[in-house]
């Protein structure tokens, strides 16, 4: 995601997505990416909410909420002070460390599999930081 805008204009489309029931008996998720120079987030949003299978073992979670929902003051607050571009190599370069992009989307694709492979994850997302070589999960309940 280049811009804060930007995650807000999509969350817009996904809601009103949801609102007109397109799709209404698949399970729909926004996995939102994010990083300034070292650090960056993933967060896993369903677009809805998806019927949970009951368990004994586990509190099902039906709604995951967006990015811009449950962070949306931080997200503007960041804007204003971050100027990190995400896209050109170039410029990227000169301002974010080589590797953040490529380690955040490889334990995006890990989640994910996680949630296929076992059919529910106990983690939505986490917060890494490559400077001191630290990820913290966010949990789903």
């Amino acid at each position: 995601m280049d811009t804060v805008k930007a995650r807000f204009e999509i969350a817009a489309v996904l809601k009103e997505l949801n609102d007109y029931g397109a799709y209404h008996n698949r399970a729909k998720y926004w996995m939102d990416f994010g990083n300034s120079q070292s650090t960056g987030q993933v967060l896993l949003s369903t677009i809805g909410n998806i019927r949970q299978p009951k368990s004994e073992k586990y509190q099902a979670v039906a709604n995951l909420p967006f990015i811009t929902h449950e962070y949306g003051a931080l997200l503007k607050q960041s804007e204003a002070t971050d100027d990190t571009p995400s896209c050109s190599l170039a410029e990227a370069l000169e301002k974010q460390d080589l590797y953040i992009n490529a380690s955040l989307a490889q334990m995006g694709c890990s989640l994910l599999w996680h949630l296929f492979r076992h059919g529910m994850t106990e983690n939505r997302g986490f917060f890494h930081n490559l400077d001191n070589f630290t990820t913290q999960p966010i949990k789903v309940a």
